[in-house]
């Protein structure tokens, strides 16, 4: 089988270069999510969508429901269906928001603590991988470089 150009090479040598610095960035985006899927799922049968809910529950003791959904890229009934999956799962409690009736707050229990740990490590893993011939100091570049681009909006 043969190997494709990625588009972002051919939009390099045909179109401007910042879209395909763009398109670049999507495929290593996709290359990073193909890995964290298949890794989560066989290693600790999680999917990357749970492993984002438990990462970003872990680093409070509870959490609300419209405060996860800030940090994920997912939609409210999304998070409702995983978070509930979770729970079954023995991952997470959900409770009543006492200061707040309409919300939910949401707790790693001891058992969801230990398996997004688990989990983190593989994260670190895969990233270390994939960044393994970028020096620190090109890291640093490329956020510093990452972080001129401005949202859409």
């Amino acid at each position: 089988m043969e190997d494709t150009t990625p588009v972002s090479s051919m939009i390099r040598k045909n179109g401007p270069i910042k879209i395909a610095t763009w398109r670049l960035m999507m495929e290593k985006h996709q290359d990073f999510m193909l890995r964290f899927e298949h890794e989560f799922r066989t290693r600790h049968g999680l999917s990357a969508n749970e492993f984002d809910v438990l990462i970003n529950a872990r680093s409070v003791s509870r959490v609300r429901h419209r405060d996860l959904l800030r940090s994920l890229v997912i939609s409210r009934s999304a998070l409702s269906r995983l978070l509930g999956k979770l729970e079954a799962r023995g991952l997470v409690a959900q409770e009543p928001d006492p200061g707040d009736h309409r919300g939910v707050l949401v707790a790693l229990t001891e058992a969801g603590v230990k398996l997004c740990d688990e989990a983190a490590e593989t994260n670190a893993e895969i990233i270390f991988a994939g960044f393994a011939g970028v020096t620190d100091a090109e890291a640093e570049e490329i956020f510093l470089l990452v972080s001129k681009v401005s949202p859409v909006g």
